[in-house]
């Protein structure tokens, strides 16, 4: 399973403005709801590439990513890029997700 890139937005309004760290355990979450919508869960999680606006801020994205994925430990590639789609996200995350029931 590929959820795309996931911003922190829910819908109407961007979520964790100006805060790295809220936007992605937003985004986390989000990913959780369609994962499970497709009948898997962070648990099959095996690799999340983030795309952060701002490299410096790196350790705020890392401490949210580890107090979820702790224990399941997917491969992980953090990135900085120039620009996201909106100027208000600080944040993009895409996951693979592998069932072995498949």
């Amino acid at each position: 399973i590929e959820v795309s890139g996931t911003v922190a937005s829910d819908g109407s309004k961007v979520v964790g403005k100006d805060n790295e760290y809220e936007q992605t355990k937003f985004i986390i979450k989000k990913i959780e709801t369609a994962l499970v919508d497709a009948g898997a869960s962070l648990m099959d999680v095996v690799r999340t590439r983030i795309y952060v606006k701002n490299i410096s801020n790196w350790e705020a994205v890392a401490k949210a990513h580890r107090e979820i994925f702790y224990d399941i430990k997917p491969a992980s590639t953090m990135v900085e890029v120039n620009r996201l789609i909106s100027d208000d996200f600080l944040v993009e995350i895409e996951a693979t997700a592998i069932l072995d029931n498949v």
